[in-house]
């Protein structure tokens, strides 16, 4: 294997252990956000029943107001019952106060209906409470567990990159953006190496893809310090049995 195949399988193995680590932090990283998410809808739903909970108290207000206004209505109409000096002036004063009494007893059920719901509002505001406050806590540990994580890795991954840094510095440019672009290709996978199938036959694939390399690729890449790609899937050619012996 040549210098750049050779610098470039090192870059490789460095930039596998640096995507190792980046995939467990974004694991714990979604983890968290997921959380806060939850924790924000929570937070929302609590509002909206809370303002739901405000308005049913508002509409309880206003319907106790009309019936204390009712009952001082019918009290007005019972003080000009025992003043009415004819019948038909004592039986419309009757009527009045009857439809206040029968208009007084349908808000009176619609209170009591109110009252009814106000309760199970207060049992599923405790509800959204309790879901609170354990998200809450799960965003804490979350947290906790992120930065744990980002304290403990944080020395092996400046090592890292400053290993990936040196490696990159030894290939030409050209070469490096195509290791790239083949690497984010294939997550990261951008080299495979040349397997032979068999001892006694000439037959070799391409352990990325297991397809078939032709002698030609082989040939160059045992003469050429130069980078061969897959035919079939484009990764970055190896010779498997030079890797192994460095």
């Amino acid at each position: 294997m040549g210098e750049t195949l050779d610098a470039l399988r090192r870059l490789q193995e460095v930039e596998l252990q640096l995507a190792a680590i980046r995939q467990k932090r974004e694991v714990k990283s979604r983890r968290y956000e997921t959380q806060k998410r939850k924790a924000k809808q929570a937070e929302n739903g609590l509002d909206t029943h809370r303002r739901r909970t405000q308005e049913r108290q508002k509409t309880l207000d206003l319907l106790s107001l009309e019936v204390a206004s009712r009952e001082l209505s019918v009290n007005k109409h019972r003080e000009a019952l025992n003043k009415a000096k004819t019948n038909k002036e004592y039986a419309a004063i009757l009527q009045a106060i009857n439809t206040e009494k029968a208009d007084t007893a349908k808000i009176e059920s619609s209170i009591l209906e109110i009252m009814d719901e106000m309760q199970r509002l207060e049992t599923q505001e405790m509800d959204f409470e309790a879901e609170k406050a354990t998200l809450l806590h799960r965003i804490e540990e979350s947290r906790k567990i992120l930065e744990a994580f980002d304290k403990g890795s944080s020395a092996e991954l400046r090592q890292l990159e400053a290993r990936a840094a040196e490696f990159s510095q030894s290939i030409a440019p050209g070469t490096l953006l195509s290791f790239k672009r083949v690497a984010e290709r294939h997550d990261g996978e951008a080299l495979a190496a040349v397997t032979k199938l068999h001892p006694k036959r000439e037959d070799y694939v391409c352990s990325g893809c297991n397809m078939k390399i032709t002698l030609e690729t082989l040939n160059t890449l045992q003469t050429r310090d130069e980078i061969q790609l897959c035919d079939s899937c484009g990764r970055i050619l190896y010779r498997e049995s030079a890797a192994a012996a460095k």
